[in-house]
């Protein structure tokens, strides 16, 4: 049987093209911290550049790196509507990211709204020895208080959660109410008065949170709040697109909207396929700063959710031999302004 060609690129060329010795090529390729980062970056950029990739022997049992972290880092999300949202996708993403830079080594579970595939993933969870348990995403009470019991100490990201006090737990997350006083207050700025909110759930921690901002701030303002002007979604843009546009096509009028940067795709269709122009007629406000707001035309103004701060706390958290088992930190909102208001 004939075998298979080697790799052509081997670590001596390499370490030609570096000027250092094979060795701290095999050194700095398996990320061992005895090489420098100058040095490493340089030989990752030949090794990138040479088209080099190492070839594991089959059948060899994968070595745990010393440098890594023996206990992994456990990441529970669930989903909303069959997918995880944008915002908790990319705050996810940022927090394994850092994981990674830290050496730590992460195990991820999702769970649908399935009452089977919720136990399945609880006991699954249950059975992992983790350095941390992170949440991800909005939790039923039922099942957050399943999950805070079989995973004590556990961490909530963005969710403030129920309150749960028979069990142990730390949450960060951020000040909704105070996003809605931004977007409210700069609309209001912008001479708008009839301010639509589009928002998630009623139920949901998010909703009912922007919606106190929303009310708070048109009242200190004296302006009577029309509740024709709040429209409940299941937090996707079609959806906030229907709703939207099902409230034009009924006669209702209005000359701001604040909602999520997820959902603002939704209004600006219902808004520009009906001659609404952008901001001219209508100004448009989302909430979490993600990057699809740069993406949309004209480009969206947005409260900054700074989800790359919180996952650094979080990751801070989790190093810190002496932090405390419950904790419950709340990120400040700052606004951004851009073409849509």
């Amino acid at each position: 049987m004939k075998r298979g060609r080697k790799n052509t690129i081997s670590l001596d060329r390499i370490a030609a093209e570096c000027g250092v010795s094979p060795m701290t090529v095999s050194r700095a390729l398996r990320q061992l911290p005895s090489v420098s980062e100058k040095t490493r970056s340089r030989i990752f950029a030949a090794a990138s550049k040479l088209g080099y990739l190492p070839t594991l022997n089959a059948g060899r049992k994968a070595q745990r790196h010393e440098n890594f972290h023996s206990r992994p880092v456990q990441i529970i999300a669930r989903e909303l509507n069959g997918s995880i949202t944008r915002f908790h996708a990319e705050l996810m993403l940022e927090v394994i990211r850092l994981l990674a830079a830290k050496r730590y080594e992460c195990v991820v579970r999702v769970t649908d709204c399935s009452y089977r595939e919720f136990l399945r993933m609880l006991s699954q969870a249950g059975k992992t020895d983790a350095a941390a348990n992170l949440l991800i995403g909005t939790f039923p009470e039922k099942e957050l208080r399943a999950l805070l019991r079989t995973l004590p100490g556990s961490i909530l990201l963005d969710d403030p959660g129920q309150s749960v006090p028979e069990c142990v737990y730390s949450i960060f997350s951020f000040d909704n109410v105070q996003a809605a006083i931004l977007a409210v207050r700069h609309l209001l700025e912008r001479k708008r008065k009839r301010i639509l909110l589009v928002t998630g759930p009623a139920g949901h921690f998010f909703a009912r949170e922007v919606e106190y901002g929303w009310r708070e701030t048109l009242s200190g303002a004296g302006i009577e709040v029309d509740p024709s002007l709040l429209i409940h979604t299941d937090f996707t843009s079609a959806d906030a697109a229907g709703k939207v546009g099902m409230a034009l096509d009924a006669g209702l009028r209005f000359d701001a909207v604040f909602t999520n940067d997820e959902m603002a795709g939704g209004v600006y269709r219902s808004l520009l396929s009906r001659g609404f122009r952008i901001p001219e007629d209508v100004a448009v406000c989302g909430c979490d700063g993600l990057p699809v707001g740069e993406q949309l035309y004209p480009s969206l103004t947005t409260v900054i959710l700074d989800y790359k701060t919180l996952a650094r706390k979080v990751i801070e958290n989790i190093m810190n031999p002496d932090r405390a088992v419950s904790m419950h930190l709340r990120l400040l909102p700052v606004l951004l302004a851009r073409e849509s208001s």
